[in-house]
């Protein structure tokens, strides 16, 4: 199809054709611009409401027809529905058809709907639900099965008026829950951690009670509170702790016992291999594991949110900033309001929270809203629909989590696996990596779409702040079907470091990265060497980290490992890449009789450092 361009050329023609070189002038003010960073009520993606002037010329008719495909009209007020063809913007199509003689509007095909604020007196003082757009969500959720939210903590307060309702019963009412550390059925919580995460995810909502929880609520549908239901899985004692083996035992059971999602807002900085198998058994089974990240304010693992089957939620607050608690790091997938939260808490009352804790039923509660709207949709699929339909937020003193993550946003989610209409593609994110180099090496960058490009591809312009010290292409192409293209920044040696901001656009959507150009150094040595966990079952896998005193010369260094005992091993060596400062590798260990200390030592450039990990049994 040709381009806008090529269209404006050959319309100017028929013009002159048509109206015999007539002058014809617009009496109207045009439309508001289509930027969509200025459009902030929803719309129907890639639709465009066009009206003409009454008795016009059937002329912006026929040019409609060159963007896109008229899907509906209304004659009495002379308005049409343009659906765009793939690979024609909202941006320029407006533009085009404003210029149309005849045409006096064009606009978004905005959304209507049912006013869905719920009755609940503290509704006004949730802002994670309007962060999230959990409003908008309610009002095109269409569910078709009940989804089961296990909250694996202290127990829920099931008497509570915002819960009593959503409970999961069985069919003499009695309450759909387990207690691991007593084996037994009374689930109730006698510390309140677990009441106030149940509210969160699954609040009664429009019952004229308390506050609203995320799943799931529209005035159009018939018993909507009956579609999340809640399942309480005690695993935490009175203090809020309990051991590994009764959360991992929390885990199977909900599994078994038809949970289709587990949220736990709980975590140990040591794993345990029964712990990770308990999550791999859920995700198998076609559960959604969400975790939360931690409150330490570091990026140390915690467990079971470091898991790959784990979802690991990290928090923010009002603002969309990272909290100053929240885990951080690249094992991080999704962040969600989790500062000053109120939720249920209990003997009927209400209290503000904040942790990580809180923003992990925030997902929990989001995942239920989809699943039960879509139920066709797998376990893997639920969640990259989760963790790729985001906000963005904002790092807290240059902690960040995993690259293109972002707040929950559950609204754009729904709409994904289900909602309004076909996505149209725009600019989400841009990243680069590694963000630091030695000038004459590169770095790759990424950037990612909302959608997938459409045929022909999606072209994303590129340019840099200082192309003499880093050099990008014109544009990158993300390919027909993809939703993402890589491309190479170059860089030019430098006498000290240099900053450079990468921009890449798309129609009226910028975004833009940072990347640290250093000079060439050759008195980098050996800084560190970590492990985590320090303590491992035999059979079970550590993480060594070594970390230099600046950044790698060109060609990356290469920092020799060794072991002192067979029952752990490592790789020969591991190679920090040129202008990082770091670099990790796995230690593999093997079963044995009795605890033993081993060390692990790194070696570059004739410095040594050494670090001990210990293997039970």
């Amino acid at each position: 199809m040709q381009s806008l361009k090529g269209f404006l050329g050959c319309f100017s023609v028929v013009v002159a054709l048509q109206l015999g070189g007539a002058q014809v002038e617009a009496v109207d003010t045009p439309a508001p611009s289509l930027n969509p960073q200025q459009i902030t009520a929803p719309f129907v993606p890639g639709e465009l409401v066009v009206g003409l002037e009454q008795g016009g010329l059937a002329l912006p008719v026929q040019a409609m027809e060159m963007v896109g495909t008229i899907t509906a009209q209304n004659p009495p007020i002379n308005a049409y529905i343009v659906r765009l063809a793939p690979g024609i913007s909202m941006e320029s199509a407006g533009e085009f058809l404003r210029a149309l003689p005849g045409v006096r509007y064009v606009e978004p095909n905005y959304l209507a709907f049912a006013f869905a604020t719920p009755n609940d007196p503290s509704y006004g003082q949730q802002y994670g639900l309007t962060r999230i757009q959990a409003n908008l969500a309610w009002d095109i959720w269409q569910p078709q099965r009940t989804v089961y939210i296990a909250i694996i903590d202290t127990g829920i307060d099931s008497n509570h008026p915002d819960l009593t309702n959503k409970m999961r019963r069985h069919a003499g009412g009695a309450i759909y829950g387990y207690n691991t550390l007593s084996n037994n059925t009374n689930a109730l919580d006698d510390n309140g951690h677990g009441t106030h995460c149940a509210g969160i995810a699954a609040a009664e909502i429009n019952n004229g009670v308390g506050i609203a929880g995320v799943a799931a609520w529209n005035p159009a549908v018939s018993n909507a509170n009956s579609y999340a239901q809640l399942m309480p899985v005690k695993v935490l004692n009175s203090s809020g702790s309990g051991s590994l083996d009764a959360v991992a035992r929390g885990i199977t059971w909900a599994a078994d016992n038809g949970a289709h999602i587990l949220s736990l807002s709980l975590g140990s900085s040591s794993g345990a291999q029964q712990l990770q198998d308990a999550v791999n058994y859920a995700w198998n089974r076609g559960c959604l594991v969400v975790v939360a990240a931690g409150n330490n304010g570091s990026s140390s693992p915690q467990y079971p949110a470091y898991y790959t089957n784990s979802i690991a939620v990290a928090a923010t607050d009002s603002t969309d900033t990272l909290a100053s608690f929240s885990q951080y790091g690249s094992w991080v997938d999704i962040a969600a309001p989790g500062v000053n939260i109120l939720s249920t808490y209990p003997s009927n009352r209400y209290q503000s929270l904040s942790g990580t804790s809180m923003a992990c039923p925030h997902v929990a509660g989001a995942a239920a809203l989809l699943w039960s709207h879509n139920p066709s949709l797998t376990n893997a699929q639920l969640r990259s629909a989760l963790e790729t339909n985001v906000d963005p937020y904002q790092p807290y003193a240059g902690r960040t989590i995993a690259p293109n993550a972002g707040r929950l946003n559950v609204y754009r989610a729904l709409q994904a696996v289900g909602g309004v209409g076909p996505t149209q593609p725009s600019l989400d994110t841009l990243s680069l990596n590694p963000t630091s180099v030695v000038g004459g090496n590169s770095s790759t960058g990424t950037v990612t779409l909302t959608a997938a490009a459409p045929s022909g591809g999606f072209v994303v312009n590129l340019s840099s702040s200082n192309p003499s010290v880093a050099s990008v292409p014109s544009s990158v192409t993300v390919p027909a079907g993809a939703t993402s293209a890589n491309f190479t920044v170059s860089t030019s040696a430098v006498s000290s470091s240099t900053s450079v901001t990468i921009t890449a656009s798309a129609g009226s959507v910028s975004r833009t990265a940072t990347l640290t150009v250093n000079p060439a150094t050759t008195n980098v040595t050996l800084q560190s060497l970590t492990i985590s966990p320090t303590s491992v079952w035999g059979g079970s896998s550590a993480t060594g980290t070594v970390t230099l005193s600046g950044p790698a010369p060109a060609g990356g260094a290469v920092v020799q490992l060794r072991s002192n005992s067979s029952r752990a091993s490592v790789p020969s060596s591991v190679t920090v890449p040129a202008g990082a400062t770091s670099a990790s590798f796995t230690i593999r260990t093997t079963t044995g009789a009795g605890i033993t200390t081993v060390t692990i030592t790194a070696t570059y450039n004739s410095v040594s450092r050494s670090a001990q990990l210990t293997i039970w049994f």
